[in-house]
């Protein structure tokens, strides 16, 4: 096999995240992060040691300015920067991995028999993504495609339904409303707009 067949192989286990996905992903979290803020059963406990490892702070830092990054190029045209990429796939390569993790765990806590394989696979595939070495996934990861208000418009209204159900109508907890919100993005967030509205994002240049 040669190299060339390699990359092949490997880009269809290598995400790829465009505007529309990283739009939809963050767009999520700001939703839980709203309902979390409004909850009368909110408890935040604030850890004052001194003993905090500053490369959680740092990573914090990190992903918060990727979801931040997420929602501002909804509304800008303006091309992303190599810094901004990078902190745009911490974001999203984070977002998955624990997403996935933690659905899986809950799934795997009620499954029996062969189901158990459904939550193992998910689990897996989310370890493998949020272990992947830095070269195999980088800022090329990050599409340079711009999509448009009309696309972010349909998906903003896909987002907020599918939420709206599962938090809502199925009460889901949150853990579980995110994954299947995340895969949305992931897996549909292109598709939707794109059988919706038939464009596609288009480059900075036209």
């Amino acid at each position: 096999m040669t190299t060339e067949d390699h990359r092949r192989l490997l880009h269809y286990f290598i995400p790829q995240y465009d505007e529309i996905a990283l739009f939809a992903m963050s767009l999520t979290c700001a939703l839980l992060l709203a309902v979390a803020a409004f909850s009368p059963n909110l408890s935040i406990q604030i850890n004052s040691s001194r003993d905090v490892d500053p490369r959680i702070i740092v990573a914090i830092a990190v992903f918060l300015s990727g979801l931040v990054l997420s929602l501002y190029h909804a509304f800008t045209d303006r091309p992303k920067t190599s810094l901004e990429k990078s902190f745009m796939l911490f974001f999203a390569v984070v977002l998955n991995s624990i997403s996935g993790i933690l659905a899986g765990m809950y799934q795997l806590s009620t499954a029996s028999g062969w189901l158990v394989l459904f939550p193992l696979v998910n689990i897996i595939n989310s370890a493998v993504l949020l272990l992947m070495p830095r070269g195999v996934l980088s800022e090329a990861n990050i599409s340079d495609q711009h999509a448009s208000r009309n696309q972010f418009a349909v998906t903003a209204t896909a987002v907020l339904i599918l939420f709206s159900a599962c938090h809502y109508l199925f009460a889901l907890l949150w853990f579980q409303t995110l994954s299947i919100c995340v895969a949305y993005a992931t897996n549909l967030g292109r598709a939707v707009p794109l059988w919706i509205l038939g464009e596609r994002a288009k480059s900075y240049s036209t």
